[in-house]
This record gives structure tokens, sequence and C-alpha cells, in this order.
């Protein structure tokens, strides 16, 4: 082991002794086959929640599930030839191979919009090529499943430092660009023209999605990391107006239900019979998510009434202002008895 890999490891082990004597992280920290996970879901949930905004204000959800499965076969190949510590290196390497086709193949539409069908060639074709490697060393249908639905709880110091490396990168793919993401999701004709280059701003976007959904591929596995991208970002939507308190929420909404299902684990009815942590923690997100609809459905009826009633304040404004613009029109016109009244003498003074 290097030493910066001990030091990883020490300092890890500090802060999970220091984690005992923090309230409601106690019984998580007591156990360290609990705790990593436990840093593990925290490091995707902030990861997830920044990345999760820009693909749900682009509307990229079929992009993000694309990419989602073209990292599949770095994932399959680095588990079969190199072992499971393999699997993080060599999956970065097929995920920036497929951030770059996902990129050009979602370009080639006539209107420059993505093209959904290239999207799902690609998404195909690279899930195809992952399922081929799983079976070239023979049946690994047991290891096939730990890559699809992932191993939580076996999250080890080494595939949790390189997480740590992987989401680090995305994140400074998405906060070098967050302007530029953002003006491109709002008005993509604006972005163009005031000269953005588009292409390279998909290309940052799918290289960030594919390395958050690398550093997730051993810990929740290929098809439920899908969900850190998505949720956090939708249940923002539905709570937040501006783009600031999105990422806030989503970023919440991430660590929160990574939280909650790994204290959920640690309870002991599910000690007694254990269940399956990274999808408590995708069930989690979801009830997150219903509550969020719920909760928005209230306060929309809540301010219905309100609106209403300035609805009618601006009628009536506007009712007022629109006669009293007549009246005054009507003024300058000589239509009012004073004003003739006041000319008539004089007209009769003139004659005499």
């Amino acid at each position: 082991m290097s030493d910066a890999m001990t030091l990883f490891s020490q300092t890890l082990e500090q802060l999970r002794l220091a984690a005992v004597n923090v309230p409601g992280l106690t019984d998580l920290a007591d156990a360290p086959f609990l705790f990593r996970p436990l840093v593990m879901v925290v490091l995707l949930g902030v990861v997830a929640g920044v990345i999760g905004v820009i693909v749900n204000l682009r509307s990229a959800e079929f992009s993000a599930e694309a990419m989602v499965h073209a990292v599949f076969p770095g994932i399959v190949a680095g588990a079969v030839y190199w072992g499971i510590d393999a699997i993080i290196p060599a999956a970065s390497v097929v995920a920036v191979v497929a951030a770059l086709v996902l990129t050009i193949v979602s370009h080639r539409s006539r209107r420059g919009e993505a093209s959904e069908a290239g999207t799902a060639v690609v998404l195909t074709s690279f899930f195809s090529i992952g399922l081929i490697l799983s079976l070239a060393k023979g049946d690994m249908s047991g290891q096939l499943e730990a890559l699809m639905f992932g191993r939580l709880l076996e999250v080890t110091d080494a595939r949790l430092a390189q997480a740590l490396i992987v989401c680090a990168v995305a994140l400074l793919l998405i906060m070098a660009t967050w302007k530029e993401q953002v003006a491109y999701a709002f008005d993509r004709t604006g972005a163009r023209a005031s000269g953005l280059r588009l292409l390279m701003l998909d290309l940052v976007l799918n290289t960030a999605i594919a390395a958050a959904v690398v550093s997730a591929s051993t810990a929740v596995g290929i098809l439920l990391v899908i969900g850190y991208l998505v949720i956090p970002g939708a249940t923002a939507r539905i709570l937040a107006s501006r783009v600031r308190t999105m990422v806030l929420v989503a970023i919440a909404v991430g660590v929160g239900g990574g939280y909650l299902g790994m204290l959920l684990m640690a309870l002991p009815e599910t000690l007694d019979k254990p269940i399956s942590p990274q999808a408590t923690v995708a069930l989690v997100m979801t009830g997150i998510l219903l509550l969020a609809v719920c909760v928005a459905a209230v306060r929309e009826r809540l301010r219905r009434p309100a609106r209403r009633a300035r609805s009618a304040q601006s009628a009536t404004a506007v009712s007022t202002s629109t006669t009293a613009s007549a009246d005054g029109t009507v003024d300058r016109a000589g239509g009012p008895e004073g004003a003739s009244s006041a000319v008539a003498p004089m007209a009769e003074g003139g004659r005499v």
C-alpha cells in the first residue's frame, strides 16, 4: 500500500472515530462497514446533485441513461481482466470514449437538436459490448449482478479514494463551465448566437455524467446510478425557482437520501434481515421526490386564491386606468359642459 493510500485510510479512520460522538451518526460510525458506504453516498449525493440540476434543466435524462449504459464495457473489462479494484480506472478510459461518441452522435441532427435515435444506438451498442465481455471468461452471472446492482457495503478504502478523485474531476468540469451550461440550458439559440461552443459544452456535460457513473459503479451499480443523476435534480426543479436554490435542494436530496437509506441499514430489524442498501437509498430518494410533488400541489392550491385576488385587482386597476384615459381624451376634445360655457361668452363678446 502506498504512503498516500495509507494516509487516506488513516484520515478516514480518524473521521469515523470523530463521527462516533456526533448525534445521528453514532450507529453508522460505530461500524466501519457502514461508515465507508455512508461517505460514498454523501460524496455521490453532492456530485450528482450539482450535475443533476444541469441534466434536468437541459432535459438530458435520456442522454444520462445512455451514458450510464455506455460506460458498462469499461466496468466489465476492469472486473474481468484486472480485478474489481481496477473497475474505476478501466471505466474512466471507456467513459471518455463514450462521452466523445455520444456527443458527436447527438449533434448529427439537421436542426442541431439531440438525436435520440443516435443516442439509442450508442446505448445499445456499448451495453452489448459489455455483455459480450462479461461472458468472455465463462459464466460470470454472479459478478455481472454485482456490476448491475452494486455492492455498497463492500466499498474499500481504495475504491473510495478512486471515487473521490473521479468525483472531483466531474465537479471541476461542471463548475468551470457553470455559467455557460446554465445559459445553454435556458436558451440554446441565444447561446449559439453569443458564440458559445455548444459541442464543447455537451462534451463537458457528458464527461461529467460519465465520471459520476464511474465513481458510483462499484457502490450502487450502473442500473441504480441513474436515480442519483435524475431524482435530486427533478426534486429541486419542483421545490425551487432559482438555479442556485435548485443546486442546494438537489445536494440536500442526494445527501439526505443517502444518509436516511444508510440509517435504515443500521436498524436492528434490518441487521437481522439485511436489505439491499443501494436499493434502499434509491427508494428513499424516490420517496422524497413524491413528497416534494405533494408539497408543490398543496402550495399551489394555497396560492391560488391569492393569485386570483391579485388578478382581480390588476383587472380593476386596468379598467380604472382605461376609464381615466378616456375621460382625458374627451376633455382634450372640448366635450365637458364647463369648457363650452366658458368659451361661449367670449364668442358673444367678440361679436359685439
